[in-house]
């Protein structure tokens, strides 16, 4: 009985790391699938690139060549992007100051 048990125990043993080696390789496996990494040129930008870009875009609006209200508008955003950051605008706003940098037809 004794000389069954030492082969039974490594066969456990054996059995319990390759388990564990495999398991191990198959999340390191799963975890580089689902990893993005950034190739050079690539059309993926950080949020705090857009967002600069969209910051530098906006600062060189023409102000005098737009409508009064919208100059006004145009003005107190960029008074508030200023103070508060980007971050402080909504949505509508940033589509607004986007709309303000679109090249007009007749322009």
């Amino acid at each position: 009985m004794t000389e069954l048990v030492l082969p039974v125990l490594l066969l456990l043993v054996a059995s319990g790391v390759g388990v564990r080696l495999w398991l191990r390789r198959w999340r390191d496996e799963r975890a580089a699938a689902r990893r993005r990494v950034e190739a050079p040129n690539s059309h993926y930008s950080s949020v705090g690139v857009r967002d600069q870009e969209d910051r530098d875009r906006w600062g060189s609006i023409e102000v005098r060549g737009l409508h009064p209200l919208n100059r006004e508008e145009v003005a107190r955003l960029l008074e508030l992007l200023d103070a508060d950051g980007i971050g402080a605008l909504s949505l509508k706003d940033r589509l607004f100051l986007d709309n303000m940098t679109l090249r007009r037809l007749g322009t």
